[in-house]
């Protein structure tokens, strides 16, 4: 079992988001977690033809645009009980740089069957969900 926001699974996440339906976004999410078992944790999600390319630990100068939240939050948000942009309204999720492409552009990979499959999947190894 992998916990969330650990190295394996992040890992797993890059592996099963690198099978994504090629699409046409491009963007590069540097993330800052804050209250992780490690303390603050970056990372930036590489995402080319809407699939995760990469995923790179520590800060990525070349983001386009930079998110960060809480452990707490990531995980309502990750796990569907929290839109991305009512936690960005509500101010547990701020956003630096390209705004719209991380909470307009972004949300229609974010939205789709496949990126819910891929979440669940994530959600059950992590043991979060039974399954």
């Amino acid at each position: 079992m992998t916990r969330f926001l650990s190295e394996e699974w992040l890992t797993e996440l890059e592996e099963i988001g690198s099978k994504l339906p090629k699409g046409n976004l491009s963007l590069v999410i540097q993330y800052e977690i804050s209250g992780t078992e490690q303390g603050k944790l970056r990372f930036s999600l590489v995402i080319k033809d809407s699939q995760i390319k990469e995923i790179l630990t520590g800060k990525n100068k070349n983001a386009d645009c930079g998110v960060s939240t809480t452990s707490t939050e990531a995980f309502k948000i990750f796990s569907g009980e929290k839109k991305v942009i009512e936690a960005f309204m509500q101010g547990d999720l701020k956003v630096e740089g390209d705004h719209q492409r991380y909470l307009i552009d972004f949300e229609s990979v974010r939205k789709s069957e496949q990126w819910k499959e891929m979440c669940t999947s994530l959600e059950k190894s992590a043991g979060l969900i039974e399954g």
